[in-house]
């Protein structure tokens, strides 16, 4: 067998084909021809056979994975539409995985936290130099499914106003900030998509919130004493968004939650008129 071994070796097979030829494993096989190196050409000539073997492999399983994941697909409900809608609008779907893309560390936790709690898969969190924090989910099955909630998202969450207030919440909590500075006090989120903005200004009127679409910087705002209130009651920013006192162009010079400042500009209301 030894002998067999070598001169199969020398003939250019790797190890793993020459285990199957004389069926015995492949680390009996390392030890009889441990001492001979492959050629240049032999080399190139395995690696080709390789890819050859993984184009095949790759059409069967047709987006497929070799490992399928067990992961379970609830039914609509307040936090899918939080997810799905944090993905739709800070984040993406494609083929091979999910991404959710945040500066604040407890919104980049909710999402992990529901991808688990939901679907029961475990994501991966790191923080970028850019200090983003990046939650993703390598599994083209989870991927597919996903995806297919994505396309379903705008016509589900019309069944239910909770469910748009859910939505609204994931829009203003993704793209949304909140200005205060000196007669200015309004919430403004910007979306480049405008039949979104057109999307979460219809919503907003469901809970009698006015608001104005900015087509010129494609951007929602929401302005006036009774219109903020009615934001800040029914909509509102998730606890822990925080604008980045860090920024150098920033008006603040700490992190502060979102929603702490617009207690604040309610407040600056009351505070004017004395």
């Amino acid at each position: 067998m030894k002998q067999r071994c070598r001169v199969l070796r020398h003939e250019g097979f790797s190890i793993g084909q020459i285990a199957k030829i004389v069926k015995r494993s492949e680390s009996t096989v390392h030890w009889h021809v441990r001492d001979i190196t492959l050629t240049a050409p032999q080399r190139l000539q395995l690696r080709n056979q390789w890819r050859a073997v993984m184009v095949v492999v790759n059409a069967k399983r047709r987006g497929r994975p070799l490992k399928p994941l067990l992961f379970r697909t609830p039914p609509w409900s307040r936090e899918l539409v939080h997810l799905v809608s944090h993905l739709s609008f800070d984040g993406r779907v494609d083929r091979y995985g999910c991404y959710y893309y945040s500066r604040s560390y407890s919104q980049a936790t909710h999402v992990k936290r529901l991808l688990q709690h939901l679907l029961g898969v475990r994501a991966r969190m790191r923080r970028k130099p850019n200090d983003v924090w990046v939650v993703s989910c390598y599994n083209v099955a989870v991927a597919a499914w996903l995806a297919g909630r994505e396309g379903e998202l705008l016509q589900v969450i019309a069944r239910r106003i909770v469910w748009q207030q859910q939505w609204l919440q994931a829009f203003f909590d993704d793209e949304g900030h909140i200005h205060m500075n000196g007669g200015i006090r309004r919430v403004r989120a910007s979306q480049k998509d405008t039949a979104l903005l057109q999307i979460a200004r219809t919503c907003l009127e469901l809970f009698g919130i006015q608001s104005r679409i900015d087509q010129r910087a494609q951007a929602i705002e929401i302005t006036g004493r009774k219109n903020l209130s009615g934001f800040q009651q029914h909509i509102n920013f998730s606890p822990g968004i925080r604008v980045n006192g860090r920024r150098k162009n920033g008006l603040w010079d700490h992190s502060i939650e979102k929603r702490k400042l617009l207690e604040y500009a309610l407040g600056s209301y009351v505070s004017s008129a004395l």
